[in-house]
């Protein structure tokens, strides 16, 4: 969009510019729709209205244990080398670990 100036050299004001063009609305999330979702207030984080601010249900903890399992089954074969070894041990390891304290931190939760 180009502005040019009136005949006098004088720059239009923004209503003027505005006048035939259609606006979105900056607003996504109106203020009557606020409401708190698991302890967080949608308004400063828009995500949790879509439920991103939960804890991983059970079916993702169970897709964690089969892809850690999967990581150390690839272990067994006929690699000779061993070089590759650690890319499957590292982060399978490190996925157990993560899996462990996500259980103790729930167990945790559920004495409170």
């Amino acid at each position: 969009m180009v502005i040019v100036p009136d005949g006098d050299g004088v720059m239009p004001g923004p209503s003027q510019m505005c006048e035939n063009i259609a606006v979105a609305s900056t607003d996504q999330h109106p203020a009557e729709q606020h409401s708190l979702q698991n302890g967080v207030d949608p308004g400063e984080e828009p995500s949790a209205a879509w439920g991103w601010h939960g804890t991983p249900t059970r079916a993702g903890k169970i897709a964690g244990w089969f892809t850690a399992f999967a990581l150390f089954a690839m272990l067994i074969g006929n690699n000779e080398g061993h070089t590759g070894d650690f890319f499957l041990i590292a982060p399978g390891a490190l996925l157990v670990v993560m899996l462990i304290a996500s259980h103790f931190k729930a167990r945790k939760a559920k004495r409170r």
